[in-house]
């Protein structure tokens, strides 16, 4: 899913910037500031709120995604990506698992 998000923000910005310095500008910038926006907050450290925090943040970086593949004129990919990000963290949760890992334990030696 991540190289989906990738491809998208680069895509976007290359279809979108005028001319050839401009496309590769954004061809870089736009997926530096999706990954930037995804990565900038540790949610473990917001305690039970931490993981509907990320969730709403994966969802929101995924749909900007797939939001810029069909601004791009790329629909079959935005539909992919979405689709796929909406089955990805149905499955996520429906197995008993989490976005965030716990981490190691505090006084645990070695990790």
């Amino acid at each position: 899913m991540e190289v989906g998000v990738i491809a998208a923000f680069a895509y976007w910005g290359v279809h979108t910037g005028g001319g050839p310095t401009a496309k590769v500008l954004l061809g870089v910038a736009a997926p530096a500031a999706g990954f930037g926006f995804w990565g900038a907050v540790d949610f473990r450290r917001a305690g039970r709120l931490g993981e509907p925090l990320r969730l709403i943040q994966e969802l929101a970086v995924s749909s900007l995604a797939a939001l810029a593949w069909y601004a791009a004129g790329r629909t079959g990919p935005a539909i992919a990506l979405a689709v796929l990000s909406v089955l990805y963290h149905g499955l996520v949760y429906a197995t008993g698992g989490r976005l965030l890992d716990r981490g190691p334990k505090l006084g645990a030696r070695g990790t």
